[in-house]
C-alpha cells in the first residue's frame, strides 16, 4: 500500500521538508508507515456524503471527524490504491485532514470513494465518501423515431412493445412514466409499462380505439418518458404508426340491376353491355375482378366476360325460340387472398316472336343461390327473383303469374310484369316450422291457356333469437366447509332452442364484489362447479354464485341463475377470549354466589 503525502512529497513528523535524498525520503516515510500500521488499532469508519456535480474545490469532509473524542492530529498518512480514483478525484490535506474535490464528480462515472488515514500515533480511520444522484439525466429512448405497421381492425387491447427509455440516474431520479404528448387523434392509443427486475421501465403501446384504414392510414404519435426529478426532465421519439390494409370491404357495383335489349341477330363476339365494381380497399385487396356466376345463371355459356374490364359480349348465337331473357349474375370479387363477393343482375332481353308456353327463371336471394331465408327476415323481404317469358306473344303482360303453398308466410308481387318477386309476408319462426313447400305458376293468354310451373321447398335457417333456459330457477347445495380445491358441488344446466352455435351453450361465473364467485370455478362446457380455493365458513357460511349461461350467436344470448351453497361448519377455530387479562374488585363480605365479573 503505497504512502503518499500531500502533492507526493515527503515531509517530516512535523510537516517540514526533509533534507534528505529522495530515496531516503523514501526509506523513512515507508519504514514510519509500516511501525504506525503495526502498532495501529483500527478506531471506525468516517462517512461521507456530497452531491455529484459540485464544482472543485468543494468542501467534503474532516478526516478529524473520525478521531476518538479528544484527539487531535497534526499529520495523516493516506492510503491511496490505484484505480479507486481518490488520487485524482480528491484533494486531501494531510496536515488539517480537510478533504475538497480536485474536479467536478459524476456518480454515473464513480460513486463511491474509500481510503485509510494513518494518525501519528496510529489511529486508523477508515474514509468512506458516498456521490449522491442529482438529476442531471434526462430519459433517452434508444432511437428518436420508431416504425410500425399495424394491420387495420386489430383487437383493442393488442400490445406492440417499443424501446424503453434508459436514464443514467438512479432510484426516483430515473424514467418513471411515459405520456403520448400528441398525434393521438380519436385516443386510438394507450400506453402501458412495467418495471423490470433491472429497473428499467418497459414499455408497450396498446391498440385503446378502432383502426381503420379508410378513414385514417397513419399516426404520428410523439411519445415523452419523464423522471422523478424536480423539475424533471423529459425525453421523446417518435412513433410512425402505419395501418396496413385489410381487406374490410366488398365491391359495391355502380347500380343494383342491369338492363339492355338485343336481337337474337347479334354477331358472335359483339359487346352488349359493361358492368363496373368499385372497393375502398388498396392493393390486391382493391381489385376488382368480375366473372359469370355459371352455377346461378347462363350455364350453356351464352355470355362471356371480361376478368377486368366488366364488358359482357357474346360467346354464342341466340335463339329466340329457346330463350328470349337471360338473366345473368354477375360476381365482382376483389383479389385478396380471402376475396370479398358482391353480385348484380344482368337482365338481357332477345327480342323476336315464337309460340312456345310461358317460361321461367328463378334466382334465389339467398348468399349461395339455395332456396333459404332467415328466420328473423321482416315483412317484406326478398326470397326469391323470378323472370318470366312467352316467346308467343312477346309481351310480358300477357302472363299471368301466381304463387300457390306457403300458408300464407310468403306472397308475389311485380312492378313491371317482367320481373316478379317472392317476399316473406308473415314473421317466421324456425322453432315452430323450418321449411315451406312453393308453387309458382305462369299462364299465357292463349286458348288454350300454356302453363309453366316450377315447384321448390324453402328452408328456413336459424338466428340467435333464444337465450339459453336454466332448467332451475335456483339452485341450492349443501357441502362441507372442509373440501380440496377441485371438489365437485353441482351441475347446472341450460338449453337453447337455437341450432348450430346460435344453440352452443358455454357457461361462466359472474365476478362481483359480494359474490364469492373465486372460491369456485366453473366448467364452461359440462356446467360443472368445483371448489376453486379453501371455503372458510366463519367469513361467509352461505356463499351465492351467479352462473352465465352464453350461446354462440353474434351477438350473443345469455341468462343467469344464482347457486347458493350453504357450508356445514367443522371444528376448525379454537375459543378465543376477548381480553388477554381481567382485572375486579370485591367487597368483603359479599354473599355468595355473586357474579363479580364476566
Amino acid at each position: 500500500m503505497p504512502i503518499t503525502s500531500k502533492g507526493s512529497r515527503c515531509r517530516t513528523l512535523v510537516g517540514r521538508p526533509c533534507l534528505l535524498s529522495s530515496i531516503c525520503q523514501q526509506k523513512l516515510l515507508f519504514y514510519i508507515f509500516f511501525v504506525l500500521v503495526q502498532s495501529a488499532v483500527v478506531y471506525g469508519a468516517l462517512e461521507l456524503q456530497l452531491d455529484e456535480g459540485q464544482p472543485a474545490g468543494t468542501i467534503v469532509g474532516d478526516i478529524s471527524a473520525g478521531l476518538p473524542p479528544g484527539e487531535t492530529a497534526t499529520l495523516y498518512f493516506i492510503s491511496d490504491h490505484e484505480g479507486t480514483g481518490v488520487g485524482s478525484d480528491l484533494h486531501i490535506d494531510e496536515t488539517t485532514g480537510i478533504i475538497t474535490t480536485a474536479r467536478r464528480l459524476d456518480r454515473e462515472e464513480r460513486d463511491h470513494y474509500s481510503f485509510i488515514a494513518v494518525t501519528m500515533t496510529g489511529t486508523t480511520i477508515q474514509v468512506s465518501i458516498t456521490v449522491n444522484d442529482v438529476n442531471d439525466h434526462a430519459p433517452v429512448f434508444p432511437r428518436k423515431k420508431t416504425v410500425l405497421k399495424i394491420p387495420e381492425h386489430t383487437a383493442v387491447g393488442t400490445r406492440f412493445s417499443l424501446d424503453p427509455a434508459t436514464d443514467a440516474d438512479k432510484d426516483q431520479l430515473t424514467t418513471q412514466g411515459y405520456t403520448i404528448r400528441e398525434g393521438n387523434v380519436g385516443q386510438t392509443f394507450r400506453l402501458e409499462t412495467k418495471r423490470g427486475a433491472n429497473k428499467i421501465l418497459y414499455l408497450d403501446l396498446v391498440v385503446n380505439g378502432l383502426l381503420d384504414r379508410e378513414k385514417r392510414s397513419s399516426y404520428t404519435l410523439v411519445i415523452e418518458a419523464f423522471d422523478g426529478g424536480s423539475p424533471r426532465r423529459i425525453g421523446s421519439m417518435a412513433v410512425e404508426v402505419t395501418v396496413t390494409d385489410i381487406n374490410d370491404h366488398a365491391p359495391v357495383f355502380n347500380q343494383s340491376r342491369y338492363h339492355t335489349i338485343i336481337s337474337e341477330s347479334l354477331p358472335q363476339g359483339s359487346s352488349i353491355l359493361q358492368v363496373f365494381a368499385t372497393d375502398d380497399d388498396e392493393g390486391d385487396n382493391g381489385l376488382v375482378l368480375y366473372e359469370i356466376n355459371r352455377r346461378q345463371s347462363d350455364p350453356d355459356r351464352y355470355f362471356v366476360i371480361d376478368l377486368k374490364s366488366g364488358v359482357i359480349t357474346l360467346n354464342k348465337p341466340l335463339d329466340f325460340e329457346l330463350k328470349r331473357v337471360h338473366e345473368l349474375v354477375v360476381q365482382a370479387k376483389d383479389n385478396a387472398s380471402q376475396p370479398e363477393v358482391t353480385n348484380t343482375f344482368v337482365t338481357i332481353h332477345v327480342r323476336d316472336f315464337n309460340d312456345n308456353q310461358p317460361t321461367m327463371t328463378i334466382i334465389f336471394l339467398s348468399e349461395d343461390g339455395s332456396p333459404r331465408i332467415s328466420e328473423g327476415a321482416q315483412p317484406g323481404q326478398y326470397v326469391a327473383r323470378i323472370s318470366v317469358t312467352d316467346p308467343d306473344y312477346g309481351e310480358y303482360a300477357n302472363v299471368n303469374v301466381s304463387l300457390e303453398g306457403g300458408d300464407g308466410k310468403f306472397a308475389l308481387t311485380t312492378k313491371d310484369s317482367i320481373i316478379y318477386l317472392i317476399y316473406v309476408d308473415q314473421l317466421l319462426d324456425r322453432e315452430e316450422r323450418d321449411s315451406y313447400d312453393l308453387r309458382v305458376m305462369a299462364t299465357d293468354s292463349g286458348t288454350p291457356p300454356l302453363r309453366a310451373e316450377s315447384s321448390f321447398t324453402i328452408q328456413v335457417t336459424d338466428v340467435n333469437d333464444n337465450p339459453p333456459l336454466f332448467d332451475q330457477q335456483t339452485y341450492r347445495q349443501t357441502i362441507p366447509e372442509v373440501v380440496y380445491p377441485g371438489s365437485f358441488v353441482l351441475q347446472v344446466t341450460a338449453r337453447d332452442k337455437d341450432q348450430g352455435p346460435n344453440g352452443d351453450v358455454r357457461y361462466s361465473l359472474l365476478k362481483g364484489k359480494n359474490s364469492r364467485s373465486d372460491w369456485f370455478s366453473i366448467d364452461p362446457i359440462t356446467g360443472i362447479i368445483t371448489t376453486a380455493t379453501a371455503l372458510d365458513f366463519e367469513s361467509e357460511p352461505a356463499p351465492s354464485v351467479t352462473v352465465v349461461a352464453t350461446d354462440g350467436g353474434r351477438p350473443p344470448l345469455s341468462s343467469t341463475v344464482n347457486v347458493d351453497i350453504v357450508l356445514q361448519d367443522v371444528n376448525d377455530n379454537t375459543p378465543v377470549f376477548s381480553k388477554s387479562f381481567y382485572n375486579a374488585s370485591i367487597k368483603e363480605n359479599t354473599p355468595a354466589g355473586t357474579c363479580f365479573l364476566e
